[in-house]
């Protein structure tokens, strides 16, 4: 993928009219989108995947060598020997040979209905094993493994993840992003292995038998192996090149290597002592590159951009910069929600991490790229709304600032998108082939399509208009508590009031009102706190919400029960004057929440503004609630 970039540019630069260009692969078929390798399941048909055709290579005038490899390499006479005995002269050498499947030591894997998961070729061999098959182990659980997963099941068969890790996506993700996404995978009835080494696979019939050194094992009818990459680094090393410990051919940060005039590029490449595997990487080495060529005064490779987005079994995962990054972390979870930033001890974003619908995502990039510093005001409110700002991310994308990345692989922001709409007549079709924005992974197509013109109207927020009613009648009866008058006493035994009376002058009456009321404020309480477990996850909070605010009005009507509308006196005063406090700040809280959705775009900023006051003094007041209430528990039954 990374060689037909460098291609793709060096004709866009023009360079292939005064350049003399060769590319020598080994795979039968030109480059290919290897990120989108599981859609030969559906199609069949690796023609889909192909990025530029053999015509295309001809049509610029640059030679393309399939099926051929390059036996040597001779430096001091910078030629290429290849396998079919032809000799080739070079001024300049790139090697972009990518990576192979990294095989474990697991013995057994050479067995037959072993596959790895790399190549169409691969992909060829598995979808006719498994014909007439029930289930598939894949083993590993990065990217590839998960798509080789989805894969799997699209051809009809149970599949299984085996991760040596304790869970999925280790080099992405952290231990809670990674629960949410493993959640997504479970419900896809998508059997997880975690934490599982040392695996051996032994031939039992017809089957395989995966076994573990914790005893465990299961049969299966095939085994997959995607648990990373090896660089394809032995070639340059043969050539007297240097090579990292484990692959990997060592450039500076002009990507040459000790000869300057051989370079490489993409997944073979070790540069900083580390390889970059995705795509992203990859296409902007070969830029520099083009550059280098074209005469252009260089910088120094910048550290690549490793950000990206995903949608990984339906789910959004998004990483920004190094997800895995060292310094301080702030986290936001809520249902199905998991976002999280880095910074150091300046504030600067180092990077993130978010796993489900994140739309500020876009905005937080911007500003990791930026070195942007995030201020307090800004983080306090990631902690509490999972946003840097309020309204954070529901920008429209052709509202973005020109310099904003919409399409992470290929590093192609919204201004360029732009500069193409006119020409392109506001088509996705056509804005992807002229500028390559969402033809990697495709998780930007919505933005693209946003962009034209097909936007979709926004979402109705769960439970706002019940939360209002709640909330409102909650208000009123605060005021009814307030203003209206205390009960009076009955004047005789005789009064049929004398029987209504009661349950403010019996101590048996009181004591069962008073009890009632405090087991419906402690379980008005605990509804509260849905929000604050975040292990706990059953109901939308929204609902929880709404409940929440009924809750308040069954206390108010037990308060009257218990109080008849009495304040008393002393202690008894400020016991009624924090509940009712506490009921009147909670019902506003409730209300301004629900304007916050529902209002105009005005409202909802007010709304947003005083929010966070309201509920900060709704929990504030709430403390001194049980000190009083022992008390006046214990005054009763002392006094």
């Amino acid at each position: 993928m990374v060689s037909c970039k460098l291609c793709q540019l060096l004709v866009d630069a023009g360079l292939n009219k005064r350049l003399e260009i060769t590319i020598i692969g080994r795979e039968t078929l030109p480059a290919y989108d290897r990120i989108n390798l599981s859609k030969f399941v559906d199609s069949k048909n690796a023609d889909q995947l192909i990025l530029k055709n053999q015509s295309w290579y001809e049509e610029h005038g640059i030679q393309l060598l399939l099926g051929t490899e390059v036996s040597s390499v001779e430096q001091s006479l910078k030629t290429v020997r290849l396998s079919n005995g032809q000799s080739l002269n070079y001024d300049l050498l790139v090697f972009a040979t990518g990576s192979r499947p990294f095989v474990p030591p697991i013995e057994g894997s050479d067995l037959p209905n072993v596959f790895l998961y790399r190549t169409v070729q691969d992909l060829e061999t598995i979808v006719a094993a498994a014909h007439g098959k029930q289930q598939a182990t894949v083993i590993g659980g990065g990217l590839l493994g998960i798509e080789a997963a989805q894969a799997i099941q699209k051809l009809g068969l149970d599949a299984a993840i085996v991760e040596r890790a304790a869970f999925l996506m280790p080099r992405q993700l952290n231990q809670k992003a990674a629960n949410l996404l493993q959640s997504s995978v479970a419900e896809q009835n998508i059997a997880l292995h975690l934490g599982k080494s040392s695996t051996t696979i032994t031939q039992t019939g017809d089957r395989l038998k995966v076994s573990f050194n914790s005893q465990e094992s299961f049969e299966t009818d095939l085994v997959i192996i995607s648990a990373g990459i090896t660089p394809n680094s032995e070639l340059a090393a043969a050539a007297g090149l240097s090579v990292g410990v484990r692959g990997g051919i060592v450039v500076d940060h002009q990507l040459e290597t000790e000869d300057p005039n051989i370079l490489a590029i993409g997944e073979c490449a070790l540069l900083n002592g580390r390889i970059y595997g995705l795509a992203a990487p990859g296409y902007a080495m070969a830029r520099h590159l083009v550059d280098r060529i074209a005469g252009k005064r260089m910088e120094p490779f910048p550290e690549p951009d490793l950000s990206t987005r995903l949608k990984m079994l339906g789910v959004d995962v998004v990483t920004i910069g190094d997800s895995l990054e060292e310094g301080r972390q702030i986290e936001f979870e809520s249902d199905g929600i998991y976002r999280m930033l880095i910074m150091n001890g300046r504030g600067e974003l180092k990077g993130g991490l978010g796993v489900g619908p994140w739309p500020e995502a876009g905005k937080v990039q911007s500003l990791f790229l930026d070195g942007h510093r995030i201020r307090e005001k800004e983080q306090d409110h990631f902690l509490k709304e999972g946003v840097l700002a309020p309204g954070g991310g529901t920008t429209p994308v052709n509202q973005w600032p020109d310099e904003r990345v919409v399409c992470n692989c290929m590093a192609i922001n919204k201004g360029q998108l732009v500069s193409c709409l006119a020409k392109c007549h506001n088509d996705p079709d056509q804005i992807a082939s002229a500028t390559g924005a969402s033809t990697v992974c495709g998780s930007c197509r919505p933005l693209l399509e946003e962009l034209c013109g097909s936007t979709t109207s926004p979402k109705k927020a769960i439970g706002t208009r019940s939360l209002l009613t709640a909330s409102s009648l909650a208000l009123l009866g605060v005021l009814v508590t307030i203003f209206a008058p205390p009960m009076a006493m009955a004047e005789s035994v005789e009064s049929w009031w004398y029987q209504v009376d009661k349950f403010w002058r019996d101590n048996v009456i009181k004591q069962i009102t008073g009890y009632s009321l405090m087991a419906i404020f402690l379980i008005g309480l605990l509804i509260s706190l849905r929000k604050r477990f975040k292990w706990f996850r059953i109901g939308h909070f929204a609902h929880w919400r709404v409940f929440h605010a009924v809750f308040g009005i069954v206390a108010l009507i037990a308060l009257f029960i218990h109080t008849g509308f009495r304040f008393g006196h002393n202690l008894n005063f400020w016991l009624m004057f924090t509940f009712v406090g506490l009921n009147l700040l909670g019902a506003f809280a409730g209300i301004v929440s629900a304007l916050e959705s529902t209002g105009t775009s005005s409202t909802a900023l007010v709304a947003r503004r005083f929010r966070p006051v309201l509920t900060y003094a709704h929990l504030v007041l709430f403390w001194p609630l049980p000190v009083l209430l022992v008390f006046h528990i214990l005054s009763v039954y002392l006094y």
